[in-house]
């Protein structure tokens, strides 16, 4: 009997040293849009050297931010993707979370897509200003989207909430609803936006950048702070391995998105999808921390979404970067 107790005490520690020895565990939030290089570490982790050596990576699917940073808050994540301006709201409300590289960003030019809203090629809106008396779709209250569809009515002379309306939507939902007059204009990304184009009969109002007037941060990877602090090379691993993946979407982006949608990733048709516009992407994941100085201070004082300004260099740390 003493024999088989201590076969198990060996047993059991070898099994301690052994799970001791397995590479952290990274639990990543991610969402549904605009994320290419961060699904492809998954579908294609041919591509990512150090996982399954030096991190292990499990990405869990969320529809929309509110539940991923829930999950977060519950212990149920250890990082994951979000527009910079909801990690700024989550920092106002004190979460221990830090933006360590930029995903994509909205940006000027034809070569770039722009979050882009659209109303009814032969309905009564024809710019801005029409939409006095009218709705907005946008994919969430005080999101990206509707920041965006603020600053567009606000640019028009329209008072948010008193001169129009904000509803929120789902993304597929958002062309139908144009369509049929529930709403005057809704918010199209990709790949909504080109398959909407495709089916006709919507025109572009303005674009994300229109609105605000200036290039900047839409997607960003965070993770919490004591994640970062317990495992700080498993997180500059991460990242190495996505700044490869990175270039290798922007040198191969015809293959990537094959490759993204035959692991299913992306349910849009591939003809459609391979012909997307895509958003400007940093090949060095470098966030624009100026742009999220910026955003923050129209959510503090144009909306009056923030009570208080918040530090956004505190809130980005981008030394588990490459160098």
């Amino acid at each position: 009997m003493k024999l088989v107790l201590a076969l198990l005490a060996v047993f059991g520690f070898l099994d301690s040293i052994a799970r001791a020895a397995e590479p952290p565990l990274i639990r990543f939030g991610r969402g549904f849009a605009a994320e290419e290089q961060v699904w492809l570490m998954s579908a294609r982790p041919d591509l990512t050297p150090s996982q399954g050596k030096k991190y292990q990576l499990k990405q869990i699917l969320f529809q929309a931010n509110p539940e991923r940073f829930q999950a977060y808050l519950a212990g149920e994540l250890d990082g994951g993707t979000a527009p910079g301006l909801a990690v700024i709201f989550a920092r106002a409300q004190g979460v221990d979370m830090k933006i360590v590289a930029s995903i994509c960003l909205e940006a000027a030019g034809k070569e770039w897509f722009s979050t882009t809203y659209m109303v009814k090629d032969d309905g009564p809106v024809r710019t801005a200003r029409d939409l006095r008396g009218g709705t907005v779709g946008v994919v969430g209250i005080k999101t990206a989207t509707d920041l965006w569809a603020r600053a567009g009515l606000l640019n028009a002379g329209i008072v948010p909430d008193r001169d129009a309306k904000i509803f929120p939507m789902a993304f597929p939902g958002m062309g139908d609803a144009v369509r049929t007059g529930k709403i005057s204009a809704g918010t199209f990304v990709e790949p909504f936006y080109s398959a909407e184009i495709a089916r006709g009969g919507l025109r572009k109002l303005f674009t994300a950048v229109e609105a605000v007037g200036y290039d900047h941060e839409l997607l960003d990877i965070w993770f919490g702070d004591r994640f970062l602090k317990a495992n700080p090379d498993a997180v500059r691993a991460f990242l190495a391995d996505y700044v490869a993946v990175t270039k290798y979407y922007l040198a191969n982006t015809a293959q990537a998105k094959s490759d993204l949608h035959k692991s299913g990733f992306v349910r849009t048709p591939l003809e459609i999808y391979l012909r997307n516009a895509d958003w400007k992407r940093d090949p060095n994941a470098r966030v624009d921390v100026a742009s999220l100085e910026k955003l923050s201070r129209f959510m503090l004082e144009k909306l009056q979404w923030l009570e208080k300004p918040v530090n956004v260099d505190e809130m980005v740390d981008l030394s588990y970067l490459p160098r």
